[in-house]
Parts: C-alpha cells; sequence; structure tokens
C-alpha cells in the first residue's frame, strides 16, 4: 500500500468490508472535504469492528497531504454493546416490575422512580422527582424513616414496614427493603428502596385476629355455658337416680317384677345421661388453652387404664413395642389413649379378644395404632364416627363423644387420625402426634 494512491487503495481493499461501495463512497467523500474525521467507524467481513481517524495536513492554509489512523475497536464495542443491552434489559425490569422502586440522595431528593412507585402512591414522575420524598409521602410514624436514614448512612440494610397516605389519602401498608447507595469511591450518596404494597394483607391480618380473638371468646362463653348446663342437669338426675334408688329399698315387696324392671331402666338412663353430660364437658374443655407440658411415660398411661377401665377375662390389652415418652399433657395423653382403647374393648364379642398398643417414630411425629380383633366398622362410618354424637352399634353403652374427643385431642397435637376395619375382623385406628422440644 506505501505511495499507492488512497482512492485505488480503496478500491483494491473494499472487498474486506461489509458494504464495500460504501467504504469506497466514504473515502473519496472525506478527501473531497479535507476536514478532521474522528471515531468513523467500520464493519469488515469476518465481523471485526474498525474504528478510523482522518486528519488533514495544512501548511499556511495549503493543503499538504493528510494521515489516516484506523484500530480495532471490537472488543470494546461488543462491550458496549453488551452494557446497552444489559441497560436496556434491567431498565425495563425496574419500569414494568410490580415493585415500586426509588432512589433518593442523602437529603432525601427523590432521583428515581418506577412506574410502578407512582402508581403505589398515585404521584405522577413529574410529582415526585427532585422533591422530598418525607414531604410527598406522608408517612404516619416518621421517626421510623428517620432512623433508617440514619442506618443507610452507616451502610446497613434491611426491612420494614411503614404505614402511608397516598395521595387520594388512602391509607397503605408498605414493605419496604432498603439499602444504601454507593458512588465509585465506596461512599454513601443516598439510599435505594424497593416497595411492595401490602394492604390487602395487612388488611386480611387484622381481620383474622379479629375473628380469632372473637373465637376464643365464644369458645370461653360456650365452656361456661356448659359448666352451668352440667350442674343445672345433674342436679335432677341425681336426686331422680335418688328417688328410683329409694322407691325400690322402700317399696320392693309392693312393686312387681315389671315395676321393679322399670325402675331399674330408669336408673341405667339416668347413668347414661350422666356419662354424656361429662363427655360433653370433657370434650368443649379441650382446647390449647389449658394444656400442661410435662414429660409423660406412655407405657404407664396404658398400664393405668387397664386398672381403670373394665377388661372382661377374655379380653387383653397388650403393648407390643417400648412407647416413648412424650412432652405431653397426661390428662389429655389418658383421654385420648382410654377412648380408643375402651372402644375397642367395647366392641369385642365373647371370643377371645386381644387390643395391640404399638407406636413407631416418623422423624416429625410419632405414629400409634390401636389394634382389635372385634366386629369391625362398616366403610361408611369411617369418617362418621369421629364428629360428636355418631356412634355405631350398641348406642346403649356408647354416647358417641369419645371418638371425638379424640380427634379433637389428636388435631391440639397437630396429627392426623384414620382407621382400616373389616367386618368381624376386626379395627385399627392409626394415628399421629407431633413431636414437640
Amino acid at each position: 500500500l506505501v505511495g499507492a494512491d488512497c482512492e485505488a487503495a480503496a478500491e483494491q481493499n473494499k472487498v474486506h468490508f461489509k458494504n464495500p461501495q460504501a467504504f469506497v463512497q466514504r473515502i473519496e467523500e472525506i478527501l473531497r472535504e479535507q476536514k478532521m474525521v474522528v471515531s468513523d467507524e467500520l464493519e469488515m467481513m469476518d465481523g471485526r469492528i474498525l474504528e478510523r481517524d482522518y486528519i488533514p495536513i495544512f501548511n499556511n492554509g495549503k493543503y499538504k497531504g493528510h494521515l489516516w489512523t484506523y484500530q480495532d475497536v471490537t472488543l470494546r464495542r461488543n462491550y458496549k454493546r453488551t452494557l446497552e443491552a444489559q441497560r436496556e434489559k434491567y431498565s425495563s425490569i425496574i419500569a414494568n416490575m410490580n415493585l415500586g422502586l426509588i432512589e433518593v440522595d442523602n437529603d432525601e431528593v427523590i432521583q428515581m422512580v418506577n412506574q410502578s412507585f407512582c402508581n403505589m402512591s398515585s404521584y405522577t414522575k413529574k410529582e415526585l422527582l427532585g422533591k422530598k420524598a418525607i414531604d410527598i409521602i406522608k408517612v404516619t410514624d416518621r421517626n421510623i424513616i428517620n432512623d433508617k436514614n440514619k442506618k443507610r448512612q452507616q451502610g446497613k440494610s434491611d426491612s420494614y414496614e411503614i404505614e402511608i397516605v397516598d395521595k387520594n389519602g388512602t391509607v397503605k401498608h408498605w414493605l419496604v427493603s432498603g439499602a444504601p447507595r454507593y458512588d465509585e469511591a465506596g461512599s454513601v450518596v443516598g439510599s435505594i428502596g424497593i416497595h411492595l404494597d401490602i394492604t390487602q394483607q395487612k388488611h386480611l391480618q387484622l381481620q383474622k385476629e379479629k375473628l380469632l380473638r372473637e373465637l376464643e371468646t365464644s369458645n370461653r362463653g360456650l365452656q361456661e355455658y356448659a359448666h352451668i348446663v352440667s350442674h343445672d342437669l345433674k342436679s335432677p338426675l341425681r336426686s331422680i337416680s335418688a328417688l328410683a334408688s329409694w322407691m325400690k329399698e322402700d317399696y320392693q315387696e309392693v312393686l312387681e317384677g315389671n315395676g321393679l324392671n322399670q325402675l331399674q331402666m330408669m336408673q341405667e338412663k339416668i347413668e347414661g345421661m350422666d356419662k354424656l353430660i361429662d363427655g360433653i364437658l370433657n370434650y368443649s374443655s379441650i382446647n390449647s388453652d389449658n394444656l400442661k407440658t410435662e414429660r409423660v411415660d406412655l407405657n404407664t398411661v396404658i398400664q393405668e387404664i387397664r386398672e381403670i377401665i373394665f377388661i372382661p377375662d377374655h379380653v387383653k390389652v397388650v403393648i407390643m413395642n417400648t412407647l416413648p415418652v412424650l412432652e405431653s399433657d397426661k390428662t389429655k395423653m389418658h383421654q385420648l389413649f382410654q377412648n380408643l382403647i375402651g372402644n375397642a374393648v367395647m366392641h369385642i364379642s365373647d371370643t377371645e379378644g386381644l387390643v395391640k398398643v404399638s407406636s413407631k417414630d416418623t422423624s416429625t411425629h410419632w405414629q400409634f395404632s390401636i389394634e382389635d380383633n372385634g366386629i369391625g366398622i362398616p366403610k361408611e362410618y369411617h369418617e362418621k364416627i369421629f364428629k360428636i354424637f355418631q356412634s355405631i352399634g350398641d348406642g346403649e353403652r356408647s354416647t358417641g363423644i369419645g371418638l371425638s374427643i379424640v380427634k379433637k385431642i389428636v388435631d391440639l397435637y397437630e396429627g392426623d387420625i384414620w382407621l382400616t376395619s373389616e367386618k368381624d375382623k376386626g379395627t385399627t385406628f392409626f394415628f399421629t402426634l407431633k413431636k414437640t422440644t
């Protein structure tokens, strides 16, 4: 190329450029105008990018020649394009995300907001930019903002909730994640905040808390009512039972066999009613408020139950493996196992009966099973029997409350209860109790 004419050299080398004709025409234009050109960009056939400068040389105003410089700027150009693409990508994300974004300087003057923040606050960008955030956004507790500004100056980030009033006067709740902004020297120049509108969730939470308070009040009222009613019911029951006993004793010679039988039936009904009232009281008293936590050895509990309930000679209650020691309420554990074991014993016929109690560790819960070889439970009752006043078989012996008490206690310990059963082959109740530490 040394000594070659520029235009001729351009013709000779144009094949190396992506737009050959434009390459030649541009050189002719530059030579004709004889004006300095800086950073003229050229794209070559192999994908490289060249940057070209043209410097005309004059002496006393007379053109003497010129200087061409070519520099490969492919890496720089690609890096710039990548940065621009990333900037455009993240700008699009910031502009369109559902989270409100705001940047302020150290004086709380708003430098940038996205559209979501405008939507959340009901202000336009024009109304926000260049203004002090604390003067525009009405925060219920300004001490929170002052405290957070101090933390940003110290380079600390955190999340917090604030209550604000938007442009329209609507009270809103925001969850804010704030962090300091730094310059290239590492100095704090302001802060950035990402805002999530949690107003709806906050209202739902307040409604939930209100309902829970109302439910607790209602439960306490029901428990008090149950105790009052039980007292009012038990008192006349005791009187009637005593009267029936006196009549049997005092008029035994006068009453015929049928009369004595009727008095006996009356006493049995009264006894059943008494058990029903006790069951209702027990059911109404089961809640998390009166739980007493202590170490409870279930092996001892089963032994005590064996001694409390009536177990016919032809029925055996056996522990199949060593049961765990739980941190739980001993009374509730007694109620739970006594109802299940008593239910199993009651539904075993005259054949040799066996009730097996076992347990296993399932990591987060203890799983227990009470298995019997009794009469079984029809499938259509597998769900019903856990509801209060639902029973099968001999209604004379069952109040229909025992298994509902069991279900309530299992729920209290975040467990589940289910059963498998086959007619005339027995029933197995399974239940889980969450481990406590």
